[in-house]
């Protein structure tokens, strides 16, 4: 990672996203609904607003989040 890279990375973190987001509680109601819609093709992050900001933005979730993926697409849907 470039010293530029790292540099816009921590900026973004510092500022927050650009577009709304939702905070972890509501990540945490809404993460396995936004996983089924990513499944099925969906356009989920229209139908959670917010997510794709959050999850972004926060690790703890966004590896909730990926983990949850895996375990979903290995159950045969």
């Amino acid at each position: 990672m470039t010293d530029e890279t790292n540099h816009n990375e921590l900026l973004g973190r510092l500022l927050g996203p650009a577009d709304p987001e939702i905070g972890c509680n509501a990540c945490f109601e809404e993460l396995d609904r936004y996983v089924e819609l990513q499944l099925a093709g969906e356009d989920a992050d229209t139908a959670v607003a917010g997510m794709r900001a959050h999850l972004d933005g926060c690790p703890a979730c966004a590896e909730e989040h990926d983990s949850l993926l895996v375990l979903a697409a290995g159950d045969g849907r």
